[in-house]
């Protein structure tokens, strides 16, 4: 979608507030454009020494004034209403589409630029959005206005403000087109000294173990003294509009009361020319009316430009192909899993699975092994379709996985990996966040089979203690409540990546033994890295550099002295 059209798509819903604004507007213009003429009424009522209509149009002066006063806060007051409005459904639309894009292309985007979408380019349009409607509404109803009230008090001295003007617009456009690049760049580099920031507030624990404080520290001013120096120039350059196109308006000023004052001497000679003291008085204001709205139009030319490119990364950003999902099936029980001449490759130079078949039966237990960075985790992510094979098929109760929805195949999956899924929530929460319908007593009996209850028991708050991914809790706690999770899910096939490696052996044991009980009659799917622990399995799988290159159980692997034998011998030699 083009970024003007997803513009409109957030502004066009706002149809009732922008009828409050444009009415608020209207009566503000014609209340505060209005006071000029009548105080040279004023004027030249109290030139010729006539008090009555001098008080009439005092008065009405005062009056407008109030008006345009009130239908000034109103305005303002439902513009902020009508942007906040915006914001949200951008923040929504993005935090959406994150659920919704691959695992592929959230991998491939930093987390700086991420959380530069959703905080910072959302920021920079809201300031925009309200500079620029402020700036925008008033000074083209108020240029309008102001053309049609010099008319109405001169209309030569009129036509020679608007011959004129084009100059201001000129040097405006002019200075806003180089400024343009740097608010590019300068958005850029904002995004990327986030991710460093947030690595480095996600990672202070071994900032610090490893005493890398300084040379984060270096590596943050580095960036930063780029970002500010960028932002300089964007600033500079933007900062010279307002001032140019006021030494434009302010040489028409001049040009403009220079004239007046030759044509108030004139007019006995030539009335056509038909001007008073207090005539000029109003022009004179209507002039500096007419070229105020230029001012503050250009005088938000930074915030413009970066309200601009900031929608534009966002309308980038919700334009990236969301994850393809053509399978409508459901799923249930899955009996059998079979790999069929698959082959897959994250990119197309490089293979890596390639003819794979085999069929996993349900309740048998495989194990994937091979050396770190092997693909150990590759078939994981076929398997749960994070990504599609590349050629071939997996067969769920021998239905083709690309027609069953990606959501109803994954319920079938429960996983506990060596990386903590911690949220900011309750402990209760968390666990429950597998199964959000599960009762109190269920979660807590889930916690009792993953021996969390025991710990969880010592805190002061029990279940209702909040916690966090980086608080609250050891590493091995955390991980407890996610092995927790799934003790609670009971799903039909079981994903294990080393987890127990951050418990004490005796908690490690009393786990295993309760993984033992639940996946009776379930399939269990164990990355291995100490493979003494998968000796029983049914099916070893041996990856190395990215490609299968053994099957079998651990007897059969043994006694053909491969590459598996020779691992799992290096690791009791």
């Amino acid at each position: 979608m083009n970024y003007k059209k997803r513009f409109l798509s957030y502004l066009l819903p706002q149809k009732r507030n922008i009828f409050f604004i444009a009415i608020s507007v209207l009566i503000f213009s014609i209340g505060q454009l209005s006071q000029p003429l009548f105080v040279g009424y004023a004027l030249d009522a109290a030139l010729n020494d006539d008090s009555k209509l001098f008080y009439i149009f005092v008065f009405v002066s005062l009056g407008l004034s109030i008006l345009a006063a009130i239908s000034d806060y109103i305005f303002e007051y439902v513009v902020g209403i009508m942007t906040q409005k915006m914001i949200l459904s951008m923040r929504n639309d993005v935090y959406q589409k994150l659920s919704r894009i691959s695992i592929d292309s959230i991998f491939k985007s930093s987390q700086g630029n991420i959380v530069q979408l959703e905080i910072g380019d959302v920021e920079n349009i809201a300031n925009g959005l309200f500079s620029v409607f402020k700036s925008l509404m008033e000074g083209l109803l108020a240029i309008l206005i102001t053309i049609l009230m010099m008319f109405v008090t001169n209309w030569i001295l009129a036509l020679g403000v608007i011959i004129l003007s084009p100059l201001s617009i000129l040097v405006s456009r002019f200075v806003a087109k180089f400024s343009h690049e740097h608010f590019q760049k300068q958005a850029k580099l904002q995004a990327s000294l986030n991710g460093i920031s947030l690595e480095g507030i996600n990672n202070s624990d071994l900032l610090q173990s490893f005493n890398y404080q300084d040379d984060s520290l270096r590596q943050y001013d580095c960036q930063n003294e780029i970002l500010r120096k960028e932002g300089k120039v964007a600033l500079f350059s933007a900062s010279w509009v307002n001032p140019s196109t006021r030494l434009v308006n302010n040489t028409i000023y001049v040009i403009i009361g220079i004239s007046g004052i030759i044509m108030i001497g004139l007019t006995p000679v030539y009335p056509i020319l038909s001007m008073t003291i207090g005539r000029l008085s109003s022009f004179l204001s209507y002039t500096n009316s007419y070229t105020k709205p230029f001012n503050e139009i250009s005088g938000v030319v930074s915030e413009y430009e970066a309200a601009v490119f900031a929608f534009k990364r966002i309308d980038d950003f919700l334009n990236q192909q969301e994850d393809i999902d053509e399978g409508n099936m459901d799923i249930d029980d899955i009996k059998e899993i079979q790999f069929k001449d698959m082959y897959f490759s994250y990119e197309k130079d490089q293979k890596l699975i390639e003819n794979f078949n085999r069929t996993i039966h349900k309740g048998e237990s495989v194990a994937i092994v091979g050396p770190t960075g092997a693909g150990k985790s590759t078939l994981i992510n076929v398997l749960m379709r994070f990504y599609d094979p590349v050629k071939g098929a997996i067969l769920y109760n021998g239905i083709k996985g690309t027609e069953i929805s990606k959501s109803a195949l994954r319920k079938n999956f429960g996983m506990v990996l060596q990386e903590t899924w911690i949220f900011s929530a309750t402990i209760m929460e968390n666990v429950r966040y597998a199964k959000p319908d599960a009762s109190d007593e269920e979660v807590i009996q889930a916690c009792k089979k993953a021996h969390a209850d025991t710990f969880i028991s010592t805190l002061p708050r029990g279940y209702d203690t909040l916690v966090s991914a980086k608080e609250g809790l050891s590493e091995g706690e955390r991980q407890m409540l996610t092995i927790a999770r799934v003790m609670l899910l009971e799903p039909d096939i079981v994903i294990l990546d080393e987890a127990t490696s951050n418990v004490d052996t005796r908690s490690e044991k009393l786990i295993t033994d309760a993984f033992d009980n639940m996946m009776k009659d379930r399939t269990s799917i164990v990355i291995a890295h100490r493979l003494s622990t998968i000796q029983r399995a049914d099916l070893i799988i041996v990856l190395k550099d990215g490609h299968i290159i053994e099957t079998g159980n651990h007897e059969t692997l043994m006694n053909q002295k491969g590459f598996y034998y020779s691992m799992y011998s290096s690791q009791f030699n």
